[in-house]
């Protein structure tokens, strides 16, 4: 996959619109550290904070830049929740446990609002999330909502179709629900203020170093071999990443499944933004291959979707993203787009992460896909407590175990049902279109 960079990182709206630093150095040579985080994301960066902040001797190695993967160019939404729905859930665990998984994403989501607060308030782009109904179906909505606030304790809001559309300026869309706990960020530059304030606690960084192996040494710990020859003996290591490399830990990379999503952002809009978004709150639609969107500034409009196990940029990407986006909101004309990128997620068959300690001392952080960022939070919380204090609440996570995917089988049975729900989105919206 060809991918143009700027500043040594693919080329987004938000690399364009970030401060970005000079490189790291990489690691030379061989060198000793207490813990060891393998991936300079969301998940490893959050780790890394809380043990320095704590005085553990923390090193994090970054194959490329910090947040240059899934973490610096995702949709940047930040709510409660998982990509598995609660019902799901609490039928794989029961009800008592999905509201202690539920309550540990809510912790997530609170601690990345606490950061925000604590780093640099324009890292902050809005608050609220909406839920829009490309079909009409107020009893399954009225009956989801109820359930999050009964078993949950989670408010949301109800909007009928005509409050929905003063918000969203379409006639797709019927009722929505407003989640007003919920708010979205500018995540690369949430990565680099993470990797700023890890490293004023006394964790080092290291950037364009890549892991090739991580070999035990019983006891005594594990040694982490990097691409270049340097080895870094350490007592326990951290794996954190949304696609594993199978020579670093062969279960994880066969439980994860590669999904690639598209991201577009348009020129300002002046005017012509306010004709059809009336909100600053991030908005999803209920297609089955839904879109997710936002107003990144007063009228510029990030846009996001065409889900699919590829993993290489269609051709005219920008053009394809903006026909999607104008089948919504015709009224923005022919806007150009100036951004235009693809980026890969890490989901697991369960659509649950994948948190845990695989062998004693090396822990792993993964399957983001798809959750909002509250999970990488939290995945780092959980793994730091564990290592500070011995807290086993990442064992609750134990219950979904690391699936095997299918390998290219799973990719391609995944890929035809995506094509199914495209197909039965386009057959259901022209039957909602009908008078």
């Amino acid at each position: 996959m060809k991918i143009r960079e700027q500043g040594g990182y693919p080329q987004s709206w938000y690399a364009a619109s970030s401060p970005l630093p000079t490189p790291r150095a990489r690691l030379e040579g061989t060198v000793s550290a207490e813990i060891c985080v393998i991936g300079g994301g969301l998940a490893g960066l959050t780790c890394a904070l809380e043990l320095a902040r704590t005085g553990r001797e923390v090193l994090l190695l970054e194959a490329n830049r910090i947040g240059w993967g899934a973490s610096g160019r995702n949709g940047g939404f930040v709510s409660a929740g998982f990509a598995e729905r609660p019902t799901n859930i609490v039928r794989r665990v029961g009800l008592a446990e999905a509201q202690a998984l539920f309550k540990l994403s809510v912790e997530g989501a609170e601690y990345v609002r606490a950061r925000v607060a604590e780093f640099d308030s324009s890292i902050h782009m809005g608050e609220g999330w909406l839920v829009a109904l490309r079909y009409a179906d107020t009893d399954g909505q009225r009956r989801f909502v109820e359930m999050l606030a009964r078993d949950f304790g989670h408010e949301l809001k109800l909007l009928a179709t005509a409050e929905t559309r003063k918000l969203l300026k379409t006639e797709r869309y019927f009722d929505s629900r407003l989640d007003p706990r919920a708010f979205h960020i500018h995540p690369l530059r949430y990565c680099l203020a993470l990797a700023e304030a890890a490293e004023r606690a006394g964790a080092s960084i290291y950037e364009n170093t890549r892991v090739r192996n991580v070999e035990s040494l019983g006891v005594s710990g594990y040694h982490v071999v990097t691409a270049l020859g340097s080895i870094i003996t350490t007592r326990k290591v951290i794996f954190c990443h949304n696609h594993p490399d199978p020579r670093l830990s062969r279960a994880l990379a066969h439980a994860m499944l590669p999904v690639a999503t598209y991201i577009a952002v348009t020129e300002p809009l002046g005017e012509r933004a306010s004709t059809a978004i009336a909100t600053r709150a991030a908005v999803a639609d209920t297609r089955r291959a839904g879109n997710y969107y936002r107003l990144v500034t007063d009228d510029r409009l990030l846009w996001g979707g065409k889900i699919t196990t590829r993993v290489t940029e269609p051709a005219r990407l920008a053009e394809v993203m903006k026909k999607d986006m104008l089948s919504t909101y015709p009224q923005l004309g022919n806007p150009r787009m100036e951004f235009a990128w693809n980026g890969l997620m890490g989901y697991a068959r369960h659509k649950m992460p994948i948190i845990g300690e695989i062998e004693p001392g090396h822990w792993v952080a993964s399957g983001f896909g798809g959750h909002g960022l509250n999970t990488t939070a939290m995945a780092g919380l959980l793994i730091a407590r564990a290592i500070l204090t011995g807290d086993d609440a990442w064992r609750r996570f134990a219950a979904f175990g690391v699936p095997w995917v299918g390998g290219w089988l799973g990719r391609a049975g995944i890929q035809i049902s995506y094509w199914n729900m495209q197909l039965k989105d386009r057959r259901d919206e022209r039957r909602a279109a009908r008078p």
